[in-house]
């Protein structure tokens, strides 16, 4: 069966039918329709970031590269500058194979020297386009168009299309008329900016008359082609208007192009390579560019294009250094734009960064280095057909070489578009079962999505506290909170509560340190079973301090306090490395300019002793989260990086003896972060921290991938659209679930997530406490698969905690919808799945 319509017969509603699957599938799976007629899983899968080896594709020192992708052959095309053969123009064509690329024989489009290539891809025709200066005739303008056949290339004769000295030619394929645009600076008058349109028939290409868009001197030149308003964007600096950043809309019509006015992005001087580029997925416009009235850092800018003009949000630095000839390309697979340039901050090297455009502005990743040598004419191109990024540059570190590298962006791909039902039965690969499809209603537990819910909250200290720290200890099957006792003279003070059924009951205060104890943390040592505290203790000029408390039925005695840190501490977090059986506690140290350190401990009966504090941050970090990988034996530390704007930014630490020895510190929210909090998906190994994101007002959760001594994540998702006091993430280990507790004005609610690839989805969130609640606490109690969150109302501050477990069960009346990775939520997509008539009945409306 190929086609769900056969399955409709008019005015009638099919609710069940019979499909061969496409792999086991288990019965209440979300499905989708193959082409051949079979269903398989709704399902995501993700690739991680990757940048292959360099491979040389001219051995000779080579210039003004240009890169096109030819999506008919799916061949890269590289047109350039031969230096080593009289600078003639030189093509050739690369096949990409996982994240390499091999290459065909140079071929001569040009047997004169070239200057300025731009090469585009005219799908109408199938055919590459390659614009160049034609030194060997007067410097004139020229095309010639390429046939790529296996992995060669052969050219018709060249046309010239502006009988002048032309430079900083630009060539755009407009997808709606069929027609090639070429912008350029037109040295024969005045050079202006000037465009030509082009139309390709078999091996040649004809023009029709060149208008001026800038009467002014204009270079250099990018265009690029909107798909979604049909309109050709020209971006340039402007010489006749003190070489500010400009950009204005061309409507193509016939042969010719007209313009709308002249759109002002970077009221400063912008010489030096800019970029255009659209993003099809957000339908905007990204000008890339050297902002020369800022030190000429590297700068880019999202327009969006209305009728015949275009409008700009604020601009975006990826660079705090020079960047010099800018080149981007998009990535639809991963919907990203990736900016190649030269990094003159970095002794010139290949650099590129990774954007990701919403609304009107765009945030980017941090800069990676692609090729560490001096690097010019970088140009990058999109292969759609492997979803990868060529890059095509001259490599000043070997000879000037022409070389490419291939970037893989990490993304997460999904079939749900081809959502059509829910399997009402288990069926074998191969095999013939029951889908009930859109219009049927299906009963089945399996599908439906996880909530938490809570018995009631329980009060552990009637007076006032703060900064609760809590941890499990696995020995005893106790739950011990640590806090600071406001209402004691705020010493630091720990209780031991016990989880039944939905409850939780507690023992006596203990107080472990006489003394204004604050930023307390907390983490079991499985291997010593003794619980590890560790405060500032404000009674001891404010000392990174620790103490080892031993649980024995409902109380807790504690050993001598031991100071890690001689010197005021703050904002700590700890974590339990199971490989090393070491302490690992992260922290503010005063003492050395608020910079980020981590020290290891190691208990040993009713004591724990410390390595050398070893610093990760050179800067100051507040808010920091700790986790340990169990799987590749690594502990990350998520914080806030005062010295790089508050971005939030996470580290990868190996722990070796006593100490403890970190990779590369990586950006994963490039806005002001703060309050993380870490925990391991064992399941999905996967790390996944929650934060605030404080540039946007919300709170988000991002997931992480350890490899070696460094960590790369997807991109974040919002679970709370407002403003919150703090969250905490645990995972449940009973139900292969995330769960993050958080506080806020209004409430404290607590949502369940599945990690899927390198994202996350959740549930809708469950209230258990209705009041305005503070920063929460939150633990994984393994002996009786419960959550235990422990939080303070923003009135009174009584210490409460409130056990919950996670069930799934639909809400009536409620619409749901599938996820990418083939989940059910309400959270919203384009795909619904249905609405839900009961609390274990879906009616699949969708």
């Amino acid at each position: 069966m190929s086609n769900l319509s056969e399955l409709l017969p008019a005015g009638s509603s099919v609710k069940s039918a019979d499909f061969v699957a496409q792999g086991t599938l288990a019965s209440g799976v979300t499905v989708g329709l193959r082409s051949d007629g079979k269903v398989e899983a709704v399902s995501s899968s993700s690739v991680t970031e990757q940048l292959g080896s360099a491979v040389v594709f001219e051995s000779a020192s080579s210039g003004f590269t240009a890169a096109t992708f030819d999506s008919v052959n799916n061949k890269v095309v590289i047109a350039y500058q031969d230096n080593g053969n009289s600078n003639y123009g030189t093509a050739i064509v690369g096949t990409v194979s996982g994240t390499s690329i091999s290459f065909g024989t140079p071929v001569l489009f040009e047997s004169a020297t070239i200057y300025h290539t731009s090469a585009t891809f005219d799908s109408n025709s199938n055919k590459v386009v390659i614009a160049y200066r034609d030194a060997g005739n007067s410097n004139y303008g020229t095309a010639i168009i390429g046939t790529v056949s296996g992995t060669s290339i052969s050219f018709g004769s060249a046309v010239v299309f502006e009988t002048a000295n032309a430079n900083y030619e630009s060539v755009v394929f407009d997808s709606n008329s069929n027609k090639i645009v070429i912008a350029y600076r037109d040295e024969g008058n005045s050079s202006f900016g000037t465009a030509i349109v082009g139309t390709v028939s078999g091996t040649s290409i004809s023009f029709g008359s060149a208008v001026v868009f800038n009467s002014g001197t204009t270079s250099p030149i990018s265009a690029t082609f909107d798909s979604n308003s049909n309109k050709v964007v020209i971006a340039y600096p402007d010489g006749g208007n003190s070489g500010y950043g400009t950009a204005i809309v061309g409507t193509v019509s016939g042969t010719s192009i007209s313009f709308g006015s002249e759109v002002v992005y970077e009221s400063a001087n912008t010489n030096g390579n800019v970029s255009a580029v659209f993003d099809s997925s957000n339908n905007k416009v990204v000008i890339a560019y050297p902002d020369n009235g800022n030190s000429s850092y590297g700068t880019a800018i999202v327009g969006t294009v209305s009728g015949t003009s275009i409008s700009f949000g604020s601009p975006t630095v990826f660079e705090s250094a020079y960047a010099y000839e800018i080149s981007a390309t998009f990535d639809s697979n991963a919907n990203k734009v990736v900016v190649a340039y030269t990094d003159i901050g970095n002794s010139s090297y290949g650099t590129l960064v990774v954007g990701t455009v919403s609304g009107t502005s765009i945030s980017f990743s941090s800069p990676s280095v692609f090729e560490s040598a001096d690097t010019q004419y970088s140009s990058p191109t999109f292969d759609s057909n492997l979803n990868k990024v060529v890059i095509a540059y001259k490599d000043g570190g070997n000879s000037g070489y022409g070389t490419s590298v291939v970037f893989q962006n990490a993304s997460t791909s999904t079939n749900v578009s081809s959502y059509v039902g829910i399997t009402d039965q288990a069926i074998s690969s191969a095999a013939t079962g029951k889908v009930v499809c859109k219009g049927g209603a299906i009963t089945n537990t399996g599908l439906l999505p996880f909530a938490p819910s809570f018995g009631t909250a329980a009060t552990f200290d009637g007076g006032t506290i703060y900064q609760r720290a809590v941890a499990f200890d696995s020995n005893s099957n106790k739950v011990v909170i640590a806090y600071r006792d406001n209402s004691n003279s705020d010493y630091g003070t720990a209780i031991v509560g016990t989880v039944s059924g939905t409850a939780i009951s507690f023992g006596s205060e203990v107080v472990f340190e006489a003394a204004d104890s604050r930023y307390t943390t907390a983490v079991f040592d499985s291997n010593s079973n003794k619980v590890v505290i560790g405060y500032s203790d404000y009674g001891n000029s404010q000392y990174g301090t620790a103490i080892v408390g031993t649980v024995s039925g409902t109380s807790i005695s504690f050993g001598t306090p031991v100071i890690y840190e001689s010197a005021a501490s703050r904002y700590q977090a700890s974590t339990f490395d199971t490989s090393s059986n070491k302490v690992v506690i992260a922290y503010q140290d005063n003492g050395n300019s608020n910079y980020g350190t981590a020290v290891v401990g190691t208990v040993s009966g009713t004591s724990v002793s410390f390595g050398s504090p070893v610093v990760y941050e050179a800067g100051d970090v507040q808010g920091q989260g700790a986790g340990f990988d169990s799987t590749n034996n690594k502990v990350v530390i998520a914080y806030r990086d005062g010295g790089n704007s508050g971005y939030g930014t996470a580290i990868v630490g190996t722990v070796s003896g006593t100490s403890i020895s970190f990779g590369t510190a990586v950006v994963y929210e490039a806005a002001n972060s703060n309050g993380a909090s870490v925990t391991y998906d064992s399941t999905a190994q996967k790390i996944v921290i929650s934060y605030t994101d404080t540039g946007a007002s919300t709170a988000n959760a991002i997931v992480g991938t350890v490899s070696g001594t460094s960590i790369s994540f997807g991109s974040p998702v919002v679970f709370s659209a407002s403003s919150i006091y703090g969250s905490s993430v645990i995972y449940d280990t009973s139900q292969n679930k995330i769960v993050i507790s958080y506080g806020s004005v209004s409430s404290g609610k607590s949502l369940a997530g599945t990690v899927n690839g390198t994202t996350i989805s959740f549930g809708t969130a469950t209230t258990f406490s209705a009041a305005a609640t503070g920063e929460v606490s939150a633990v994984y109690d393994s002996s009786t698969n419960k959550t235990v969150t422990t939080f303070a109302l923003t009135t009174g501050y009584a210490g409460k905690a409130i056990v919950g477990s996670l069930t799934n069960a639909l809400t009536p009346n409620t619409a749901y919808f599938v996820q990418d990775d083939g989940t059910i939520s309400t959270s919203s997509t384009s795909t619904k799945a249905g609405t839900a008539l009961s609390t274990t009945s879906l009616l699949l409306t969708g």
